[in-house]
Formats: structure tokens, C-alpha cells, sequence
């Protein structure tokens, strides 16, 4: 007979494992908006032509046909918000400069890629998609724990914008932050493989954000996940036994796009039109 106190110690990680991945009261009704289209992973773009990623005409294009946006947000050096992925401008804009480092000005003397458009801030993006489609906001910092300025400036657009949106972060910490001080934003968590995709971070970092081990403090409204990974444990047990809604990003053609509708609830899509 298995003593009772190794029965304990067999069992106490489990028990652990599960709480740290309890995402809390289920919102999902709040979510079908983002279920009934597709995602469009920055806009609708072709980075080759007059629509690249984050643009403005990228989400003209992606709500007249009716899509779902996602798009970047991060800080400015004169504190503003603007709607841009990388934090330096060299592959989009050809410039060695780091965003954080510029004005909002100074940023939108550049161009994106071979088009004529320029940097959007976040107020000119979310004055043209105006409630039209559902808005799916990635809030980006190159600092770990200077991010609370961002989430402010963020969190204060929000507040007048009428109409469906979301916030998601990989930053655990940015997530919390809405949780504590914007709880009816619906809020989610992105993750992926880290020990394949980012393995400078510490090991322990890359355990607790492949896991989502962040779940029982940011209490997550959903996980988007690397659709690469859609079998990672942690990921189905949040999905399957807390029945948390499934977005996957990011599906690149048709073949993909057939193996994620059978799986996830929210798609988000790039590269081609599904």
C-alpha cells in the first residue's frame, strides 16, 4: 500500500500545476464577436505592395471585407502610441534607429516598406476602423518592467473607443496590469514554444511562459498560441479541461487554415486570403 505521504508528494505538483493554470471565470460569450471572421494578422497587407502590415490602408482593406484586425501597439520617446511590431525600423523602414527612440514625428517621416505609407498612431488606426470589425490589440515593450506607460496611454484610447476590442500580450506582467486596472477589458495571453523560439531567455522564463504558468495571477480571458504547437500540454489541458477559447496564430495558407478551424475557435491568418 503507497503510504500517504508519498501519495502527497505525487500528487501535490499536479494539484499545483493545475491551479497555476486556472484562468478563472469564463467570459467566452464576450468573445464571438472574434469568432464569427477571421483574424487579419496586421491588417490586411502585402508588404510588397500599397498595403503593407500596420498600416492604415492594411486595415481599410481588412474591415471592407469584413475581417477581424490585429494589430501592434507600442511606445514612442515622446510617450505616444503607436501601431508598429518591430522595436527597431530596420526591416520595415530601412532605418538603424530604435522605435522607442524616436517621436512620433520622427517616425512618420518614414515609409513602410516600398509603399507611400507612414507610421500610424494608434488614435489614427482606431479612428478608421471605428467599431467596424472586431480589433485584437498586441501591446509590445522592449522592457521586461518599464511597460506601465504603455498600458496607461493604451488602457486611456480604449476607454472612448466604441467598439469590439481585445488586449493580448506575450508580457505576462502587461496582462496583470489590465487585469488590476482595467478588468472588464477582455484580456489574453500569447505564447509559443520559447525553448525553440527564444532560447536566450532563462530557463525558468521559458518553463513558465511555454506553460502559461502565468494563468492563475493574469487570469486570462484566452491563450493565443503558436499554432506550430497547438499540442503543447499546457495548451490543451486550458483548453480542454478549462474550456478557455482557442485562438491560434498564425495561419500562413490553405492547408493550414483547414487543420485550425477543426481545432481552434479564433483564427488568425497572414500571407494569404482565406
Amino acid at each position: 500500500m503507497i503510504s500517504p505521504y508519498i501519495f502527497l508528494l505525487l500528487f501535490a505538483p499536479v494539484v499545483l500545476y493545475l491551479l497555476l493554470l486556472y484562468p478563472g471565470r469564463s467570459r467566452k460569450e464576450r468573445l464571438v464577436p472574434f469568432q464569427i471572421s477571421y483574424i487579419a494578422h496586421r491588417g490586411l497587407h502585402d508588404n510588397a505592395a500599397e498595403a503593407p502590415e500596420n498600416s492604415l490602408s492594411a486595415f481599410k482593406k481588412a474591415a471592407d471585407a469584413g475581417y477581424g484586425i490585429e494589430l501592434d501597439v507600442q511606445l514612442t520617446r515622446d510617450k505616444d502610441v503607436v501601431v508598429f511590431h518591430d522595436f527597431d525600423l530596420i526591416r520595415a523602414c530601412g532605418a538603424d534607429v530604435k522605435t522607442a527612440d524616436c517621436s512620433l514625428a520622427m517616425l512618420q517621416t518614414h515609409r513602410l516598406f516600398s509603399s507611400e505609407e507612414q507610421i500610424p498612431a494608434f488614435t489614427e488606426a482606431l479612428t478608421l476602423i471605428r467599431g467596424r470589425v472586431p480589433v485584437v490589440i498586441e501591446l509590445k515593450s522592449d522592457s521586461v518592467t518599464d511597460y506601465h506607460a504603455l498600458c496607461e496611454k493604451t488602457a486611456r484610447f480604449l476607454d472612448t473607443y466604441d467598439g469590439v476590442f481585445c488586449i493580448e500580450s506575450f508580457n505576462p506582467m502587461i496582462v496583470q496590469w489590465f487585469k488590476h486596472n482595467r478588468p472588464e477589458f477582455l484580456r489574453g495571453i500569447l505564447s509559443t514554444n520559447f525553448f525553440k523560439e527564444l532560447p536566450t531567455l532563462s530557463w525558468s522564463k521559458k518553463f513558465i511562459l511555454t506553460n502559461c504558468l502565468t494563468n492563475f495571477f493574469i487570469r486570462p480571458d484566452f491563450i493565443a498560441y503558436d499554432i506550430r504547437y497547438r499540442n503543447q500540454l499546457s495548451n490543451r489541458i486550458c483548453t480542454r479541461l478549462y474550456h478557455m477559447v482557442r485562438v491560434g496564430w498564425t495561419v500562413k495558407n490553405e492547408e493550414e487554415l483547414e487543420k485550425a478551424t477543426s481545432f481552434y475557435d479564433v483564427v488568425i491568418f497572414d500571407s494569404f486570403l482565406p
